[in-house]
């Protein structure tokens, strides 16, 4: 491995770019990644990683054109279209293949660790744009404040449309997510404690930002008593749920 990073860097130094193609060794049953020099550079067990296999036929470049602090990374499919373009902010050397780390822990698949946390030290900010046929269908970014100790993730439609915000600790993933509405005010606020929906839940007005309703979460999960109320502030519903489940 450290024979690729080290020919991977040297190319990145030299050309500010590589191309990565992905193919399948039937005999080895494995997804193999090659330069566009031939250079292996990566080798997947379909075995370990069966999903993998999707990426037979795609390619992955990365840019360096602003500088190794600020690479772009961006996925294609067989047909040539782009799926996913990846913009960076380092504040020091950081590995590229490893930032996929950052997501994992914010959606809850990894624990976080001393070696996460030595890692996101060198990140700022990573920008994911996710598109369908040619175009931006999903805008998502992710912030490191260091002073605060505090990541802020937020998706949309475009850079200027947020759909939902969280602003969470980075050592336990506590903290608020928002959503709003296409005019751009609140609809909901949630407490996260743990990467889960615990605590406090409200859902505000599209008109008037008023309170239109209550709850409580726990563990991702409707726990408590749910009020909804109209615009006047009057009482309208209430429903008990318990683990997930209305009590009647």
């Amino acid at each position: 491995m450290d024979e690729v990073n080290k020919y991977v860097r040297e190319k990145l130094n030299r050309d500010k770019e590589i191309t990565f193609s992905y193919k399948i060794n039937k005999t080895n049953n494995t997804l193999e990644g090659y330069s566009e020099e031939g250079k292996l550079v990566a080798v997947n067990s379909l075995k370990d990683e069966p999903a993998v296999a999707q990426m037979a036929g795609m390619k992955t470049k990365i840019f360096e054109k602003n500088g190794k602090l600020n690479p772009v990374s961006e996925i294609y499919l067989a047909n040539g279209q782009l799926v996913v373009r990846n913009t960076y902010k380092f504040n020091r050397d950081t590995n590229i293949f490893a930032t996929d780390a950052v997501i994992a822990y914010v959606n809850g698949e990894i624990p976080y660790s001393t070696d996460l946390k030595a890692f996101l030290d060198g990140i700022d900010r990573i920008q994911v744009e996710n598109f369908e046929n040619n175009k931006l269908a999903l805008f998502t970014t992710y912030e490191i404040n260091h002073k605060t100790q505090q990541i802020t993730v937020k998706n949309g439609s475009s850079a200027k449309v947020t759909i939902t915000k969280a602003v969470l600790s980075i050592n336990g993933l506590n903290g608020t997510m928002e959503t709003y509405y296409e005019n751009g005010k609140i609809n909901q606020k949630v407490a996260i404690k743990n990467g889960l929906f615990n605590g406090k839940v409200e859902k505000f007005s599209d008109k008037s930002g008023k309170l239109l309703g209550t709850g409580v979460m726990k563990d991702g999960l409707p726990d408590g008593e749910f009020v909804e109320y109209d615009e006047a502030g009057k009482v309208i519903s209430k429903v008990k749920y318990k683990d997930g489940k209305e009590i009647k």
